[in-house]
């Protein structure tokens, strides 16, 4: 049952309204399910979104700060990550255009944060909800709750991936499964990476990334250079994916 009156639009007008038709494109885009909701609700809440854009290396939240708006992902990425004591980073998932962010939907639906920093890794434009037109959005519009649901399930499993992947595999098997993914998405022999950037994807330190890169150059499978790492053999990388040492 819809509510009477919609941002202060009446129940006899509410079956007429559509999405504005570049916000439409805008959704279409990146988050194609999202883009054809029909529900009246979703509607006149997503058409009251606001358009935002934030340059690379923008901390979107930090801490266990609330979160007060919900954003939908049209361009760009944003790397969600911890940090220890002694500087180390680790990071926990990056959300991309067509993502939702697990820890914002935490602070929209359970009102809790989580220590955890959002920092953009490159120019990022989204359209951004605050918390009441996201609980409009949410009780209003069953295929969006089933979006999030669906979102929500497919997060965990990849949290608990990175959490078994973290307890019980060796260093030198995530760095090797790390490098060649990089290299595959990539789509050629050579990385533009630190070795500092690797150690805060893995949450250990610059030195012990150092080390590992090194055997893996003295067994060729790599060559490094000053933040450049160079593909030689795919099959060599492949095998310390495969067998810790």
């Amino acid at each position: 049952m819809h509510n009477s009156n919609i941002a202060g639009i009446k129940s006899s007008e509410v079956e007429s309204i559509d999405i504005q038709d570049d916000r439409k494109r805008e959704l279409e885009a990146s988050y194609p399910m999202l883009g054809s909701i029909n529900d009246p609700e979703w509607i006149s809440t997503i058409n009251k979104a606001r358009n935002l854009d934030f340059n690379p290396h923008t901390v979107m939240f930090s801490g266990s700060a609330p979160c007060n708006n919900f954003m939908f992902i049209l361009k760009g990425i944003i790397r969600i990550y911890q940090t220890a004591e002694d500087g180390r980073e680790l990071t926990l998932y990056r959300v991309e255009a067509g993502d939702l962010c697990i820890l914002s939907l935490n602070s929209m639906l359970q009102n809790q944060s989580f220590n955890a920093i959002a920092e953009t890794e490159t120019d990022v434009t989204a359209l951004v909800l605050n918390a009441d037109d996201f609980k409009v959005a949410m009780n209003g519009s069953e295929t969006f709750r089933n979006y999030v649901v669906t979102t929500l399930t497919e997060r965990l499993c990849e949290t608990m991936y990175l959490i078994q992947n973290t307890a019980f595999n060796h260093l030198n098997m995530r760095l090797a499964c790390m490098l060649g993914s990089l290299f595959e998405r990539n789509q050629g022999p050579v990385l533009k990476i630190t070795h500092q950037d690797l150690a805060h994807e893995l949450g250990t330190t610059r030195e012990v990334i150092s080390r590992i890169l090194k055997e893996f150059e003295r067994q060729d499978c790599i060559k490094l250079s000053r933040g450049y790492i160079k593909l030689a053999s795919a099959e060599g990388l492949e095998w310390f994916s495969n067998n810790p040492k």
